[in-house]
């Protein structure tokens, strides 16, 4: 099992700001450890199984040594990613609420810290850098995540508060 570390599309994304600038170095060296072991198979948390072990996890190493090379693209990399998810799991994101939406969001504010900017900045930034490669469109007013994606039912984003679970049925 290995969990987020590698899937067959991608690799863990390492947060950087809350986990340091050591942490992809980190990442990478669990990764060389995981290869070590020469599994047949491995069980990533999201997508397929990899068909070839051995294929994945040099991929998701040089995808890995990339986030220890430039920890600025590294930084890149997760904002798109962390908003390319939301806008998928949203449904998109009307268009004149993205960068508010993105003001409030903690990673961004983060990000922009460890980037030298303004999370204003940023925001605008991520999101027009996102329109004009294509990674996010604009349709109906709302922009959407461009990548095929299985959409996420509304009423599966509403998970209830423990407080609010009801008693279990005593045994």
């Amino acid at each position: 099992m290995v969990g987020d570390a590698l899937s067959d599309y991608d690799v863990g994304w390492v947060n950087l700001a809350l986990d340091g600038l050591d942490a992809a170095t980190t990442a990478l060296a669990s990764l060389k450890r995981m290869a070590d072991l020469a599994p047949r198979v491995i069980l990533p948390s999201h997508g397929p199984l990899p068909a070839d072990p051995g294929v994945a996890f040099a991929t998701a190493r040089r995808r890995a040594q990339r986030l220890v090379d430039d920890p600025d693209g590294a930084l890149w990399y997760g904002a798109r990613r962390i908003f390319a998810f939301a806008l998928m799991i949203r449904g998109g994101i009307p268009a004149d609420e993205v960068e508010p939406y993105l003001h409030a969001r903690a990673w961004l504010t983060d990000a922009a810290r460890l980037l030298d900017r303004t999370p204003e900045g940023l925001a605008a930034e991520l999101t027009g850098t996102m329109v004009r490669s294509g990674a996010v469109v604009l349709r109906n007013g709302r922009l959407h995540a461009a990548a095929d994606h299985t959409p996420v039912a509304p009423e599966s984003l509403r998970v209830p508060y423990p407080r609010t679970w009801s008693a279990a049925e005593p045994r």
